[in-house]
């Protein structure tokens, strides 16, 4: 058993055999071909283990049974073992999507679909940027730090409005998002990090200080055509968890105070909160 890596063992099982299917290949692969007396003691495991393994590795074609008395067999190439493998999750992937994608669209409403979600982790959080960016239909505003920009670099745009504000003091960023997204739709800032500390007039007293405590590169403030948002809170720092809802109450706070960073730190317009409201009522 010494022979067999357990981190080959742990691969193999992630492509989708058991232990014993795992180490009777290995051994197959060391031994180029043997009976099953030889993988036996080889592994010192049982002999209905390995007999149960050889014909699993048979069936699935990774191992050819030679006819003769006693049998041998002997493992496919290691090449077209994976191939074969990766193959069989490729489909049951492809079917498992399709089917999924059928449910999505009877998907139930609950009274939870105003629930403020709260996920954790920056691989959840990265998937969650990606899915909300291949969802939008209509519109994208986002502002956002650092941390989580490469992953919306790599994220495709629909011909939609698309409004992104970046902090950052990279001189040469901006030139190079609007060439990763050309749409002629798409209005790209990237704002220095001193420009994004100055408070607007509309804030109250004491905001100054609290924003002198922002983790900017985590910032993140993301609206998917006015249905869902994707949050982290500006004032965590190394692990971070981001806030997502669709509760129309929370998205039209962030609408309103995108809105309100985008005049202040785009157009560098210094209205108050009270002007922005009331032309928000005018319009309705």
């Amino acid at each position: 058993m010494e022979s067999i890596p357990s981190d080959l063992v742990k691969a193999l099982n992630d492509l989708g055999l058991s232990n014993y299917d795992a180490i009777v290949y290995a051994a197959l692969v060391l031994y180029d071909n043997a009976e099953a007396k030889e993988i036996i003691d080889f592994l010192s495991i049982s002999k209905p283990s390995v007999y149960e393994a050889l014909d699993h590795l048979t069936g699935m074609g990774l191992a050819v049974k030679r006819v003769s008395k006693p049998a041998r067999y002997s493992a496919v190439s290691p090449e077209m073992a994976i191939n074969l493998l990766l193959d069989k999750h490729r489909k049951a992937a492809d079917l498992a999507l399709n089917a999924l994608k059928t449910l999505e669209k009877k998907k139930v409403k609950t009274e939870n679909d105003d629930a403020l979600w709260t996920i954790y982790g920056d691989a959840n959080i990265e998937y969650k940027i990606r899915d909300l960016f291949g969802k939008a239909k209509r519109q994208i505003t986002c502002m956002i730090g650092e941390r989580f920009l490469s992953v919306v670099r790599q994220c495709k745009i629909r011909s939609i409005p698309f409004q992104l504000i970046v902090i950052s003091d990279d001189p040469d960023l901006e030139a190079q998002l609007r060439v990763t997204f050309p749409g002629k739709d798409t209005d790209i800032r990237v704002i220095s990090t001193e420009r994004f500390r100055t408070p607007p007039p509309f804030v109250p007293p004491g905001f100054e200080e609290l924003h002198k405590l922002t983790t900017i590169e985590n910032t993140l403030e993301l609206n998917i055509d006015d249905d869902e948002i994707l949050m982290i809170p500006p004032f965590i720092s190394g692990s971070v968890s981001v806030l997502n809802t669709r509760n129309k109450g929370a998205i039209l706070q962030m609408k309103l105070f995108s809105q309100l960073n985008w005049q202040h730190l785009v157009e560098g317009k210094e209205l108050k909160f009270s002007q922005i409201s009331s032309k928000k009522l005018q319009k309705k």
